[in-house]
């Protein structure tokens, strides 16, 4: 595929709205992606944006892939999710051995890359040539349209009480190798299709698995193998955790549209009259629109900063990481509050599943549980830090104390 420019992805983006809007009904009842909505995908690009352009991909600057699912999740939040949380997987693979990279990039270009990070049980046990892997993990989103899916495995320890390795290992497997457990039956993002996989003394090869840590730390395997761009040699953990908030913010936007052509025209049910006329309607849409508003200087700060910090080389100091992580959690927490205003303002209109306002609603507050914009666990550390306290939990993915 040619590469294209920022405009033009936002603008494939665009295009895809008015098929995802009809199709979101059917994609909740599905609990995943519609097979039309992937095939839309892999044909305006959306899966490639991180991709490395030696694999066919577009290899783009942090946050075009953000702004993309921004934009979709106007109209599908789950599509949105996948094309940025799902599709920053490209850049996490990019970061792994070459091999690694060959076997999910070579026969097919064209790729949705699962992870299922949160652990119930399982292990890796060391044997020649690499590990035997069993356990099952949950939330591998987009997993039924995926031909492979990483999983964090801690090493078993050998028979002296050590570990060959430290930490956890990051797994990648093909399917086939994992069965998928229909778990998501949920009350947000439904279509994201998040469920369960599970393996049983699989074995995966040396180079298919490597230290969790490494691949989000500087200068990775694959470093080495995508040398142009800063997103496969940088520090990763505060790239994926900022690639929620173009989803949340999309949805955001989406609710607000949603509420203000519906409000626009409606009568009150009981006394009549435009519901438009009220001044506290009035008010709250008003009150709602600022949030949004600000919800989207700071998310368009934060990307600026991780872009221009990354094209300089220059690491995020420990102080950075605290302020982004407390930003990343009160754009959050700006959304939600936007939304359920304008949602409980519809009265028991709002309750209805067919309410697009709903919808967004529903979307928005379980993207809202994810650990990465937690209001305790993310604004906790900035603030024992700007009293003198200390903190060790500055990073997303652990960073020492500021000084």
């Amino acid at each position: 595929m040619a590469q294209p420019t920022l405009d033009e992805i936002l603008q494939r983006a665009e295009g895809l709205l008015p098929a995802l809007r009809a199709r979101a009904p059917e994609a909740e009842k599905l609990r995943r992606l519609p097979d039309a909505t992937v095939r839309d995908l892999f044909a305006t690009g959306m899966m490639r944006i991180l991709q490395p352009k030696r694999y066919g991909g577009y290899e783009m600057d942090w946050a075009v892939h953000a702004e993309a699912a921004r934009v979709i999740a106007r109209a599908c939040s789950s599509t949105a999710w996948v094309v940025s949380v799902v599709g920053a997987h490209a850049a996490i693979l990019a970061r792994m051995p070459k091999q690694c990279q060959d076997d999910v990039w070579g026969p097919n270009q064209d790729q949705i890359i699962a992870t299922a990070s949160a652990r119930k049980d399982g292990t890796a046990r060391k044997v020649d040539g690499g590990y035997v892997v069993t356990g099952t993990w949950r939330f591998a989103s987009g997993v039924d349209h995926a031909d492979w899916c990483m999983v964090p495995a801690p090493l078993e320890a050998n028979e002296r009480g050590l570990h060959d390795a430290p930490g956890f290992l990051r797994v990648l497997m093909p399917k086939g190798d994992y069965e998928i457990q229909d778990t998501w039956f949920v009350s947000g993002v439904k279509a994201s299709g998040s469920k369960d996989v599970h393996c049983d003394e699989v074995f995966v090869p040396e180079y298919r698995a490597m230290d969790s840590r490494a691949t989000f730390a500087p200068n990775p395997p694959g470093a080495a193998v995508n040398p142009e761009h800063y997103l496969y040699r940088m520090e990763f953990g505060p790239y994926f955790g900022a690639s929620l908030l173009g989803p949340m913010l999309g949805a955001a936007e989406g609710a607000y549209a949603d509420y203000r052509d519906i409000t626009a025209v409606r009568e009150g049910a009981l006394f009549g009259g435009k519901i438009a006329e009220l001044v506290q309607v009035q008010q709250r849409l008003a009150e709602s629109a600022a949030e949004i508003k600000a919800a989207r200087l700071m998310y368009e700060s934060n990307n600026r900063i991780l872009h221009e910090r990354g094209a300089a080389g220059v690491s995020m100091s420990a102080t950075d990481l605290l302020e982004m992580n407390r930003d990343r959690a009160f754009v959050a927490k700006l959304l939600i509050t936007a939304v359920t205003r304008l949602v409980r303002q519809m009265g028991a209109m709002g309750l209805y599943d067919d309410n697009p306002v709903q919808r967004h609603y529903r979307d928005l507050t379980a993207m809202g549980t994810q650990i990465a914009v937690n209001w305790d666990r993310n604004v906790t550390p900035f603030g024992k830090s700007e009293l003198g306290l200390g903190t060790d939990a500055a990073g997303f993915h652990g960073t020492k104390k500021p000084s």
